[in-house]
């Protein structure tokens, strides 16, 4: 009985020592996690701080490396604010821009954001009501090559939808 009391008791051990190696990971991983909490926290605080005692001499003595480095970063994202905003401005207007109608009046291109026409002087409401009520302009004539079954205008092959009324193709 002596073997078998030796080799129970070295297995015990190896079960102990796996249980305490396991329960020592756990443990490191859960030192990691309260780390990075406790950074994150810290940050916050200093951000706070920060915009509590900028403007204090008193506490900026000896570290306004610090202060004025963050009073730098901070100009140059208000910097980067600006230019993207103007980005997305200029976008918005081009876009706006790019949307614009024949006038059925006078035959001026008027933009969409246009209140009168710059041909003829109508508002643009006239303008929208009577492009709401012009009849659409006739098909294309087939010329014997595969027509759009629903208003009988000329489509390509393997065209998925008909470019004059738009009706789905191939169905």
């Amino acid at each position: 009985m002596g073997l078998l009391d030796d080799v129970q008791s070295t297995i015990n051990r190896g079960v102990a020592a796996t249980g305490r190696t396991a329960r020592v990971v756990k443990l490191k991983s859960q030192m990691t996690d309260s780390l990075k909490r406790r950074q994150n926290l810290a940050a916050q605080l200093g951000a706070s701080l920060y915009d509590a005692t900028k403007d204090n001499d008193e506490f900026r003595a000896g570290r306004e490396g610090l202060y004025d480095g963050i009073a730098a970063i901070d100009a140059e994202r208000e910097q980067l604010q600006a230019e993207i905003d103007m980005l997305e401005r200029q976008a918005a207007e081009e876009a706006q821009a790019a949307q614009s109608l024949v006038c059925p009046f006078c035959g001026t291109r008027v933009g969409a954001a246009d209140l009168f026409c710059s041909g003829c002087g109508k508002p643009m409401a006239e303008i929208q009501a009577a492009l709401a009520q012009a009849p659409r302009p006739a098909a294309p004539v087939a010329t014997g090559g595969p027509t759009c079954p629903q208003c009988g205008a000329a489509v390509a092959e393997g065209d998925a939808f008909c470019m004059n009324c738009g009706a789905k193709l191939g169905e």
